[in-house]
């Protein structure tokens, strides 16, 4: 299948590594230009370099801190004009919010909601522009379901990002701006927390393999594959949707 993809210019906020990362790589392989952010500029760095070496045309990465606004700002309006325009803009970081602490309500808040709402501003006018532009919300499947962890801001606010993404679907749909949010379950990848888990608690990882009805954890390709086609051309009629990416995990419907 042709994505459409070829020549589009996407954004990557969180695309240092992870479900990120991945997402940015299969972007880029299917003929996108590719700007990413994330805190740590070596990582940033390491990822540019790759990507340049995947596709043609234009990469731009920095590095900012999301939970900082202006800094948000500033990565979005810099990589606009490094690319020459936005189609695609996708959200991927998160503020890891597991702990009730304030800190972490305000450090979830302002990283997982706020910098998409902040990036979201600053690239409206740019996606106005475009013929293909999308808006993709990376969430979790915690928005939707109680995985028995203590109350925390991880769940809460990956369920404001599904229900902003209907706001702005239903505002800037006129403009030809699709918004969608794509809640992934457990996810394996090298260095990521499921890697963690799996080697200081591998008890609790195979149980947790055992109730996901393919017996095993999605990986990031995987995710990224779902991510790119829902932000891509292809994905034209998903708009305004929660897209639930857990292989079955959560044992519910919507």
């Amino acid at each position: 299948m042709d994505l459409g993809l070829e020549g589009k210019k996407a954004m990557v906020l969180g695309g240092s590594r992870g479900i990120g990362w991945y997402t940015a790589e299969l972007l880029r392989r299917e003929g996108c230009a590719v700007a990413l952010c994330a805190r740590g500029k070596e990582g940033v760095d390491g990822a540019v370099e790759k990507l340049k070496a995947v596709g043609k045309g234009t990469v731009f990465g920095d590095a900012a801190d999301l939970a900082d606004a202006e800094a948000t700002r500033v990565f979005v309006r810099n990589g606009i004009e490094t690319l020459g325009g936005l189609d695609i803009l996708i959200h991927s970081a998160s503020g890891f919010g597991l702990a009730a602490s304030e800190e972490n309500w305000q450090r979830s808040f302002d990283v997982d909601m706020m910098a998409g709402v902040r990036a979201v501003e600053e690239a409206l006018p740019a996606l106005k522009e475009s013929d293909a532009a999308s808006i993709t919300f990376i969430g979790s499947m915690a928005s939707k379901f109680h995985f028995g962890r203590p109350a925390s801001p991880y769940g809460p606010v990956k369920a404001a990002m599904r229900a902003y993404a209907n706001e702005l679907a239903q505002t800037y749909g006129k403009d030809g701006i699709r918004a969608n949010a794509i809640s992934p379950g457990a996810v394996w990848f090298p260095g990521g927390a499921w890697d963690r888990t799996k080697r200081d608690n591998p008890k609790f990882y195979a149980g947790v393999e055992k109730s996901i009805p393919l017996g095993r954890l999605g990986t990031g390709e995987e995710l990224a594959r779902i991510i790119v086609f829902t932000a891509s051309p292809a994905g034209l009629w998903l708009n305004a949707a929660h897209i639930c990416a857990d292989g079955g995990q959560v044992k519910a419907v919507d």
